[in-house]
């Protein structure tokens, strides 16, 4: 019993650690039960100065960084150890903050507080009780020399506003932090920005606290990993520390030309995050290719959301690595190695400013979205190297970089891989074969899924072949293939990444059948029917944009004709009505490929006559009880599925 209240208790403490869903193993209760009452976790990561007082026993190891820690146990805040006891039994008697900083190590900051004067006013003389955030030892270390220097300047002086600028007129504990606060300090009213982060993380101004709530018995003390510099806090709108900054010209423009401070001044009491290039960053691009993204206003404005965050990040809260929404809706993916923080893949330095209504961190890097890319750019950022490499075959490298409108439907590499190599061959053999690939595969304009409806035509950018695209429950198909990633939009078009190559499809399902062989009885079927109008279905070739009827054939072969024995076959071929019936059985309305089937689903399909349930696994497709030999024949018709069997209604 004992044992439980004990469990209980800690995992109250660890209460935001346990939510983050992490099932804390049978072994690792046992071994922090060893450790005895009252000791808590500090993780460390080997090799660095990375170190965290969890306050939390059951704490587990994790990575940071891509990093793994290491877990070691000490006496929860307020124990210590006692000779011949078991654990943390022993209650430390209660200092004041000043004491209590220097016996958690903070013994540098100590000695600017004593040399100053202020631990008598903090400790002596001063009513009320007071939060210090106290810098480690080693913060002072890596301190910059301009800091260093300020602070060296008040020396002595009881007025020295950093050290003020560490302490808060009130007690503040933790558990009292909001996920984002302003609290003012003993500098003149200055303020500090708070964060809390689900990970665990807190930080104060983007310091780390690397120690919570050390008791004291006029207030709380904080330890962090650095010292505060009150410099960095301006206090004004991050829009107009931006625009006034002087390194941000470019993206001050930019943001004025597209009323963009104004959208950040007046968004009330949310807090930002600015990611902001700077001018040299804005040089890496060229000159030309700077005036048509600023030129143009929906990739302007998805450049400078895709710049900021509604929500203010500090670069100590990044363990791992996160997708971030931006203004716009799209995301962000913000990691970190033993480098640093990287934002889409872009080093970040370590040098920001903080506002009344966020935080800006100085970039190298200009972070362009996709509406700010070329189609060429959206292709090689989604890995599409063999079609990058046929448009490079082709001659289309300037033209997907610089210049259109189009809409592409680009094969994944999956799909090029499925393809024969001879197929592949003939494709990379020339200049004119690759043109006409690439060509087939796009339309002008943008084309969205969300303005497509079912069979819609498209004359393909050779302007000579149409594509048909279906829409499918669940799924947007384009002739036999599916988009599996739709809607990437660049600055010169759209592009949507498709599980297959696709062809031109001009030949009737007639020819195709006679070309193919095999169909006989089928065909004589269709020409027997054809005084009743089943004939066009079949024959029609090329396709008539103004009545696009396409239709899914479910094809029995010659043996499955004979399969129906020969009474049955000469009644068939006897009796044109129900030779009709039994033709119309096997052609269904819209156009159906085998990858519009959802393995372990059923479909009914609507026929000329009746109806047919398709069902289909992950090796087979059964259409009632016929199975399919051979699929996706596609044609000027629609598509034509061969199967071993004749359905009878």
């Amino acid at each position: 019993m004992k044992f439980g209240l004990t469990i209980v208790a800690y995992v109250l403490l660890c209460l935001d650690y346990i939510r983050s869903g992490r099932r804390i193993p049978t072994w690792h209760l046992n071994i922090a039960q060893k450790q005895g009452p009252n000791a808590c976790v500090v993780e460390e990561v080997p090799g660095t100065t990375y170190k965290l007082w969890t306050e939390c026993r059951y704490w587990l190891t994790r990575r940071i960084c891509g990093q793994k820690t290491l877990i070691r146990y000490e006496c929860c805040e307020g124990f210590e150890r006692i000779n011949g006891t078991e654990g943390c039994s022993g209650v430390k008697p209660l200092k004041n903050i000043v004491e209590t900083a220097r016996d958690i190590g903070a013994t540098e900051f100590v000695k600017f507080i004593e040399e100053s004067g202020l631990q008598k006013e903090w400790t002596n003389t001063r009513e009320g009780a007071f939060t210090l955030f106290a810098p480690t030892n080693e913060a002072f270390e890596r301190m910059s020399d301009e800091l260093k220097n300020r602070l060296d300047s008040y020396r002595n002086n009881i007025e020295n506003p950093i050290l003020k600028y560490h302490v808060l007129d009130k007690k503040t504990v933790s558990d009292s932090f909001l996920s984002d606060m302003m609290i003012p300090t003993l500098f003149d009213g200055q303020r500090l920005r708070i964060n809390k982060y689900s990970n665990g993380m807190l930080t104060v101004n983007c310091v780390k606290i690397v120690r919570k709530d050390q008791e004291a018995t006029n207030g709380v003390v904080h330890l962090i990993d650095e010292v505060l510099d009150p410099s960095i806090f301006i206090n004004k709108d991050v829009a107009d520390i931006v625009t006034s900054d002087g390194r941000f010209n470019v993206l001050s423009q930019a943001m004025e030309e597209a009323a963009f401070v104004n959208k950040i001044r007046s968004a009330g009491q949310i807090a930002f995050t600015i990611f902001a290039p700077s001018d040299e960053a804005f040089e890496k691009i060229t000159p030309q290719r700077r005036r048509a993204i600023m030129n143009d206003k929906e990739a302007r404005s998805a450049l400078l959301q895709n710049h900021v965050l509604p929500h203010p990040l500090c670069f100590p809260a990044i363990t791992e690595e996160y997708n971030m929404k931006t203004l716009s809706g799209k995301r962000l993916k913000i990691d970190c190695d033993k480098k640093g923080v990287t934002v889409s893949g872009n080093g970040m330095k370590n040098e920001y400013i903080l506002g009344n209504n966020g935080v800006i961190h100085i970039s190298n890097t200009v972070l362009l979205p996709n509406r700010a890319k070329s189609l060429l750019e959206l292709a090689q950022d989604e890995g599409l190297n063999t079609f990058l490499e046929l448009a490079k075959i082709g001659g289309f490298e300037e033209s997907l970089s610089k210049f259109g409108d189009y809409t592409i439907f680009v094969p994944s590499e999956a799909a090029f891989a499925a393809l024969p190599q001879s197929e592949m061959d003939e494709i990379q053999s020339s200049q004119e074969a690759a043109q006409q690939f690439v060509r087939y595969h796009g339309t002008q304009g943008r084309l969205f899924t969300n303005k497509i409806k079912d069979s819609q035509l498209h004359m393909s950018l050779d302007e000579e072949n149409t594509f048909r695209v279906l829409v499918y429950r669940k799924s947007i198909g384009v002739e036999n293939a599916l988009i599996e990633k739709a809607d990437i939009e660049g600055q010169n078009g759209v592009l949507h990444i498709i599980n297959k190559v696709i062809r031109p499809s001009n030949i009737s399902a007639g020819e195709l059948l006679r070309n193919e062989g095999n169909f006989t009885s089928f065909l004589k079927a269709m020409e027997i029917t054809d005084a009743m109008d089943m004939g066009r279905a079949l024959e029609a070739s090329g396709v008539d944009p103004l009545s696009a009827t396409s239709y899914t054939f479910f094809v029995p072969t010659d043996s499955a004709f004979q399969a129906l024995g020969k009474t049955t076959l000469d009644s068939l071929l006897s009796d044109p009505p129900r030779l009709r019936q039994v033709i119309q059985n096997h052609i269904a309305y819209g156009l159906f490929s085998v990858e519009s089937f959802k393995p372990e689903l059923i479909y009914n399909l609507e026929c000329k006559f009746g109806s047919l349930s398709v069902f289909r696994t992950n090796e087979t497709v059964k259409v009632n009880d016929a199975s399919l030999l051979k699929a996706d024949l596609m044609n000027a018709n629609g598509v034509i599925h061969v199967i071993n069997k004749v359905i009878l209604p």
